[in-house]
């Protein structure tokens, strides 16, 4: 069996990538919403595989490696690299979590982000308190989320002015701009409060009925961050997530964040821009973090990922892998995958696929896919999860009308 071809299209929020082969399987895998703009990427991968077998998946992922860097620009080599597992999966009639070793739990944990509770108490929640309420119905639903993660600082956007809680004067033009260029600098002492209120107000209300981790960054000083890591240890969350470095930025900053997790036991948390498990050694071996959390669609793909929860567990260091918008091909592909991960395991982050509609476009997924915080990981071959292209084929744009033609 060869790779013939790889094709894509943008289906709703998505960058959808095809890997084609003279066989008549295909596989899939996705792009994270927003990042259009590394399509025009994909010729340049298809032409490095094309004539590869895809059931030999090292093989063609060595010859992609060199082509990507950190986030974003991973993306098309890691959705490529679902792709030729689904392949792989399909021609052996096997799911993928059997070619990565065979699963150790028959139910994988997730926790929430952005899934968006129809019935929430407050559509808006202007205040610690209904965001804790917000959570607590979040636990009630069918899906029953376990853990729950909320911003603060830079990446939750502090509800006073910027300029009012931080020294470096970074507001932006518009207040509801969330542009990815970094921002930061050192807090006030009103700016460092503000989170710690917020925090210990949000779990107040929840106490210990569900587990709070806590997006901060990028952004904060070492400084804040030791503060704000300090204050907040008697609360027992989960972690704090990106508070040096993280989204958006093209390095990790190992020494910084071994300083903070050295004098603090409240865990801390980083990785999602990460590509490559070259790129997460520093993090692992120097013990400079609490808990790694790369993205699939980010690090360099499944068996990457992997990799790095098998390292990371030798050195007690806990996995909680990024998956916010890759879609329901990234769902997928984190299901299998983080069914067969060491002990070390805590949950994925779960993330709505957007528009609603793309549940209605795929078949292989269970009907009620979360349940008890959890996703029960199916059987089907690959990845499990394929087009219905009847339904799917009214979504594509003009441009991507060839997109499921051989």
């Amino acid at each position: 069996m060869k790779i013939i071809d790889v094709k894509s299209a943008i289906i709703g929020t998505n960058i959808v990538v095809r890997v084609v082969t003279d066989k008549g399987i295909d596989g899939y895998g996705a792009v994270e919403y927003g990042k259009d703009y590394v399509q025009p990427l994909i010729p340049f991968f298809a032409e490095v595989i094309k004539g590869c077998d895809p059931t030999n998946v090292a093989s063609v992922v060595r010859r992609m490696r060199r082509l990507g860097g950190f986030k974003p620009w991973g993306k098309i080599m890691s959705a490529i690299e679902m792709a030729v597992w689904d392949i792989a999966g399909k021609d052996a009639g096997l799911p993928v979590y059997k070619l990565l070793g065979g699963k150790v739990r028959d139910k994988v944990r997730v926790y929430n982000t952005n899934y968006v509770n129809p019935n929430r108490p407050h559509l808006i929640a202007d205040t610690p308190e209904k965001v804790g309420e917000n959570i607590l119905a979040l636990n009630e639903l069918p899906e029953g989320f376990t853990i729950a993660k909320m911003g603060v600082g830079f990446h939750g956007h502090f509800h006073e002015n910027i300029s009012l809680t931080d020294y470096t004067y970074n507001a932006y033009p518009d207040p509801n701009d969330r542009s990815p260029y970094k921002i930061g600098g050192l807090l006030t002492e009103k700016g460092l409060h503000s989170c710690i209120d917020r925090i210990a107000r949000v779990k107040d209300v929840i106490k210990d009925r569900v587990g709070l981790a806590v997006d901060c960054g990028p952004g904060m000083t070492s400084i804040d961050a030791l503060r704000l890591a300090k204050a907040v240890e008697p609360l027992n969350l989960l972690w704090l997530e990106d508070t040096i470095a993280g989204d958006f930025t093209p390095y990790t900053l190992a020494h910084i964040y071994r300083d903070i997790t050295m004098n603090t036991t409240t865990p801390i948390h980083t990785g999602e821009q990460l590509y490559l498990r070259e790129n997460c050694r520093e993090l692992i071996e120097t013990h400079a973090i609490n808990v790694i959390g790369p993205d699939p669609a980010d690090v360099g793909g499944i068996a990457e990922l992997k990799w790095i929860a098998e390292y990371a567990d030798l050195h007690g260091i806990m996995m909680a892998p990024h998956g916010v918008a890759d879609g329901l091909f990234g769902i997928a592909a984190l299901t299998h995958v983080c069914s067969t991960m060491p002990d070390n395991y805590i949950a994925f982050e779960f993330g709505s696929c957007m528009p609603e509609w793309w549940y209605d476009i795929v078949d292989g997924l269970p009907d009620q896919l979360i349940r008890g915080g959890h996703i029960t990981v199916w059987d089907k071959p690959g990845l499990g999860v394929e087009f219905n292209i009847n339904k799917a084929s009214k979504y594509l744009r003009e441009e991507d009308k060839t997109f499921f033609l051989s």
